[in-house]
């Protein structure tokens, strides 16, 4: 099982809503989403989604980025 299924707040399952995307957990009762980090800097990218593709764009670097070299986690939501 990858990070990406287990909750950072309690480390229980998390549950996805495959309509919206969004992960939940039913232990602390948060829901977070999948965001991307770049390789260079460390900030947040940018997902572009169109056509099927999904692209990756870091507004601090200024440059496109491949889906190996960004580190995936998750956020929660507010």
């Amino acid at each position: 099982m990858d990070n990406l299924n287990i909750c950072p707040v309690c480390g229980n399952e998390l549950i996805k809503n495959s309509s919206t995307g969004k992960y939940r957990c039913e232990t602390c009762d948060k829901t977070f989403t999948k965001a991307a980090l770049c390789d260079k800097c460390k900030k947040e990218v940018e997902i572009l989604a169109a056509c099927g593709s999904t692209q990756f764009f870091c507004n601090h670097c200024n440059e496109l980025k491949s889906k190996k070299s960004i580190e995936f986690f998750l956020k929660e939501e507010v």
